[in-house]
C-alpha cells in the first residue's frame, strides 16, 4: 500500500507531516490514522525534530471519514482493532502546529482540535457534521469545543452540523490565523521555525502538557504540578541555556528533547 503520511524534516528542526490521499481528498481511513499516529511517534523520538506540522495534499486538509469506511460502520463493520485515542497527539511531548489547507469536517475536525496551534487558508470550510450522520460529538470534540469557543457556540456547531468559514473559525477561536492563498504552510512553518530557534524544548514540553492536563484539574492541583514542573526545569541542561544565552546576550543554542517525567 502507498503511504499515506509523508515526513519530511528540514534544518531548522521543523516536520511537516503530509496526510497524502489526494486521489480521495485526503478522506480519513483507519491506515491513514494508524500511519499518521506512527509519523507523531517518529517525530516525538526524532532528535531533528522540535516542531510538528501537520497539513494536507493538495487543496483539502481532512472532509470527513471516507464514506467507503462510513458505509462499512454504518452496516456494522468494524472501524479498526487497538485504536488509540483521537486526543492522541496531545500526548506528544513536541507542538503540533496545523496548516489547514482546506475543507476540514468530522473527523479532521476532530483531529485538528488535538493540535496545539492552528493555521487555516482563508475560505477554508469547517463543519462538525456527527450530528448529520446521527452521532454525538466523536471523542473529546465537545470538550474541546467548549473550551474554545464557549458552550453556546459548541452547542450549534456541534447540534447544527453547519458549515463555517476559516474566518469565522477564527473570530471563534477554533483556529488562530487565516492565511491567504498559498501561504498557510509556509505560515505555519515559520511559525514552527521560530519555536524551534528560541524557546527550549523541556519548555515546551512541560508547557504543553501544562496547558491541556491542567485544565483537567483543580487550581491549587495546577499550582502543585507547575512547582514539581519548575524544580524538574531547572535541574535540565536547558535551564543552564537559557541563563548563559541570556547573560551572555547571545541567541540560546538548545539540546534535543529527551523524554522526561512530565
Amino acid at each position: 500500500m502507498t503511504d499515506t503520511v509523508l515526513y519530511d524534516v528540514d534544518a531548522a528542526g521543523a516536520v511537516v507531516l503530509t496526510l497524502s490521499r489526494p486521489e480521495r481528498r485526503n478522506m480519513w481511513t483507519a491506515q491513514l490514522e494508524n500511519e499518521f499516529y506512527a509519523a507523531l511517534d517518529r517525530a516525538a523520538a526524532d532528535d531533528q525534530v522540535r516542531v510538528i506540522v501537520v497539513t494536507g495534499a493538495g487543496e483539502s486538509f481532512v472532509p470527513g471519514l471516507d464514506p467507503t469506511v462510513l458505509s462499512d460502520v454504518s452496516g456494522g463493520g468494524r472501524y479498526t482493532a487497538n485504536r488509540r485515542p483521537q486526543t492522541y497527539a496531545t500526548t506528544i511531548p513536541k507542538p503540533i502546529i496545523g496548516a489547514i489547507n482546506g475543507a476540514c469536517a468530522g473527523i479532521g475536525l476532530a483531529q485538528a482540535l488535538n493540535f496545539d496551534y492552528r493555521f487555516a487558508v482563508a475560505g477554508a470550510k469547517f463543519s462538525t457534521a456527527f450530528a448529520k450522520r446521527g452521532l454525538p460529538a466523536e471523542d473529546a470534540s465537545a470538550w474541546m469545543l467548549v473550551r474554545l469557543v464557549g458552550p453556546a457556540h459548541a452547542f450549534d456547531l456541534l447540534a447544527s452540523g453547519r458549515v463555517f468559514l476559516a474566518e469565522e473559525a477564527a473570530e471563534l477561536g477554533v483556529v488562530q490565523r487565516v492565511s491567504q492563498p498559498g501561504q498557510v504552510l509556509a505560515d505555519a512553518v515559520a511559525y514552527a521555525h521560530q519555536l524551534a530557534s528560541t524557546v527550549s524544548p523541556v519548555a515546551m514540553a512541560m508547557i504543553k502538557s501544562q496547558v491541556w492536563r491542567d485544565s483537567e484539574s483543580s487550581m491549587e492541583a495546577a499550582r502543585v504540578r507547575a512547582q514539581y514542573l519548575l524544580t524538574l526545569a531547572k535541574a535540565q541542561p536547558d535551564f543552564a541555556e537559557g541563563v548563559a544565552s541570556l547573560t551572555e546576550k547571545r541567541p540560546p543554542t538548545f539540546p534535543p528533547y529527551s523524554p522526561l517525567n512530565i
